[in-house]
């Protein structure tokens, strides 16, 4: 399993597998039950699945390593020293949080976890919810400072369990629920304003150049999840592979058998020169919703990602304009 900072190649390998959860609880502080998940205290402690984390203060020098955790500090009125570079921006930020900043720059990590540079950062707090921080990362990075995972599995925290988690390590628990509430409200107004996308099916994926088959992303996917907030449906190709994979979160599908997994509206986002590379193949555009023009493509950096590294500040930022081109897309479905 990766553990690298390198969030842009994880994203474009597409991985498939959904890493084996790790339920090993390796406690980092012998804790009473009772001070378990208590947010609002300056001394509380922070169930993940790699152990129980003791903040013992209020970080001030907070690392975020994955994807989006920093969208969730910075929501809650706190700024990161460093956290992850994404590279498809030329800043290294999303541009929602990038707007966010009014001080110095953050310090923008890639590659492979760098343990020393971390710790010359001198961070209190390591964050890495949506990540795929191993135990023995777990470990050295605890040996640095306080460090906080995930609940469900590597790479498997939604925006949901990523707020949720790092509000009650920040000690501002209500505030993050707030935040919660505020986005699902905003993602069921979206829905409403556009009717036409209740009930329809969807499958969403991508293309790597040279691959003789789409990666196609299942319900336990959280930009999956997010789209049925809207009023969507995974298509029945999906709901069928889900059930041959319970545990996974995407898998790959041929070219050949692409038409098992038509759908309604058919998103896709794709890479530098990708969607080039898929459109040029026949059996891609004899699926029924590429010919009808209920097919979405995502190619602009701000489209791929507020899509897919979701969150409470990207959801506001992109589905504004994403939800638009899902109900242009779901009006050519009907009558189909």
């Amino acid at each position: 399993m990766r553990t690298s900072f390198d969030a842009l190649a994880f994203f474009q390998q597409g991985r498939l597998l959904r890493c084996v959860a790790m339920l090993v609880f390796c406690g980092t502080a012998m804790v009473a039950p009772k001070d378990i998940g208590r947010a609002e205290d300056s001394t509380h402690v922070v169930r993940h699945a790699l152990g129980q984390t003791r903040i013992v203060s209020h970080p001030q020098r907070i690392m975020t390593l994955g994807w989006s955790g920093e969208d969730v500090v910075l929501a809650l009125g706190q700024t990161p020293v460093a956290m992850t570079r994404y590279g498809a921006f030329a800043s290294g930020m999303f541009p929602w949080v990038e707007e966010k900043f009014a001080g110095p720059a953050p310090t923008l990590l890639s590659g492979d976890f760098d343990y020393e540079k971390i710790a010359a950062l001198k961070p209190d707090l390591i964050l890495g919810v949506y990540s795929g921080i191993d135990e023995r990362a777990y470990k050295r990075l605890s040996a640095i400072a306080p460090t906080v995972v995930y609940r469900s599995g590597p790479w498997s925290a939604d925006w949901h369990e990523q707020t949720t988690i790092i509000g009650e390590t920040l000690g501002k628990a209500r505030e993050a629920e707030a935040l919660i509430e505020g986005t699902e409200k905003q993602l069921g107004a979206l829905g409403q304003t556009h009717p036409e996308l209740e009930g329809k099916s969807f499958t969403f994926g991508t293309y790597f150049p040279g691959s003789n088959g789409i990666v196609v992303y299942l319900p336990k996917d959280p930009r999956v999840a997010a789209l049925t907030g809207l009023g969507l449906l995974p298509s029945e190709g999906v709901r069928d592979l889900s059930k041959r994979a319970p545990e996974e979160t995407s898998v790959s599908v041929s070219l050949e058998e692409l038409s098992s997994i038509d759908a309604d509206v058919f998103i896709m986002w794709y890479g530098p020169g990708a969607r080039a590379a898929a459109e040029a193949q026949p059996l891609f555009n004899m699926l029924g919703a590429v010919k009808r023009g209920s097919y979405v493509a995502l190619e602009d950096p701000v489209d791929v990602w507020s899509t897919s590294a979701l969150s409470v500040l990207s959801i506001p930022y992109g589905f504004p304009r994403f939800v638009p081109r899902l109900a242009e897309a779901a009006a050519h479905a009907n009558g189909r």
